[in-house]
């Protein structure tokens, strides 16, 4: 004789009215989820394909390109200098040719260094600056994954949005250059300043 699983509920083959409201308000969830679900997917290939008719224009692919740098900086300063250290900046209507979007990028990095150098004392110039580019050159190297891989996803990433996100990078590597050159020949020019102040003859 088959078993009816009600029986140890109830002590009778009749089926417990609890069990069959719980079973049905389970039904009603899973209908629910399944629509919830759904929408979820029927707004999201909405919301993707809006995305790839902006960023089909080559201003909104470096838009995007330039908020993904910023953040991933912002996620290579945290552990070093505290939580939102850096702003997660995204502006809109502005210039995002490939020289200002490295401009801004490079301008919005550089700018901590400053901040670095005063939590990292003891160290040279040469190797506090090396150790503070190397940490916001892999945040902007995240950042430029990410907005590739997003870039690709939605089939955009090609012809000229591809030879800007090149072209951009390239200005940031060589601004990046300028600051480093920059920074040590301002340290060794207060060097030398420091260094002709302690020979100075004393006045009589």
């Amino acid at each position: 004789m088959p078993i009816n699983p009600t029986n140890f509920a109830t002590g009778s083959g009749k089926p417990n009215s609890n069990s069959v409201r719980t079973e049905s308000n389970a039904d009603n969830r899973d209908v629910k989820d399944a629509k919830t679900e759904s929408k979820k997917a029927y707004n999201a290939a909405i919301l993707a394909a809006h995305e790839k008719v902006s960023l089909n224009s080559n201003n909104e692919s470096l838009s995007l390109l330039y908020k993904t740098a910023l953040e991933g900086i912002n996620a290579e300063l945290e552990p070093v200098m505290g939580k939102n250290a850096a702003k997660k900046i995204y502006e809109s209507g502005v210039d995002t040719s490939p020289k200002a979007t490295a401009d801004r990028i490079v301008s919005f990095a550089t700018n901590f260094y400053s901040r670095y150098k005063e939590l990292n004392p003891g160290d040279s110039e040469e190797e506090t600056l090396n150790n503070f580019l190397e940490l916001i050159k892999g945040g902007i190297d995240k950042g430029f994954k990410d907005a590739v891989t997003i870039l690709q996803g939605l089939q955009v990433y090609e012809g000229k949005v591809e030879s800007d996100a090149d072209e951009t990078y390239k200005l940031i590597e060589q601004g990046l250059e300028r600051f480093r050159e920059r920074v040590l020949e301002e340290a060794k020019k207060q060097g030398d300043s420091d260094g002709e102040t302690e020979r100075a003859p004393e006045s009589d």
